[in-house]
């Protein structure tokens, strides 16, 4: 295009002239939501987790059920295996006393 285009001029001298209508601006934004349809969010867990734990009730909550667990799964953990007859009648030779010391000591030594 050059710049002395009469034809541009003309077009130019007219778009002036027009008046656009008071709702324009609602039209023209009604008219792009209406043809581009709009897609579900999709979320994934990272983020859904995120959002959850982002409130407090939730992270309270959270806490509270991983403090529980754990404190569960240690208590279980820690309680000692039941006793049979024959372990209790040579319980002067566990790990914990000075003739099962003795006992480790000398089956380690001869292997």
């Amino acid at each position: 295009m050059k710049e002395n285009d009469q034809r541009l001029n003309a077009l130019l001298r007219q778009w002036r002239e027009i008046e656009p209508n008071a709702n324009f601006e609602a039209n023209v934004r009604r008219r792009i939501r209406l043809a581009q349809p709009e897609e579900p969010e999709r979320v994934t867990l990272a983020d859904w987790l995120r959002r959850l734990l982002s409130q407090p009730v939730f992270s309270m909550v959270a806490a509270t059920v991983i403090a529980v667990f754990a404190g569960v799964w240690g208590g279980v953990r820690s309680v000692r295996k039941p006793v049979t007859a024959p372990q209790a009648e040579l319980g002067f030779l566990g790990h914990g006393t000075l003739a099962g010391s003795y006992v480790t000591a000398i089956s380690e030594g001869a292997r």
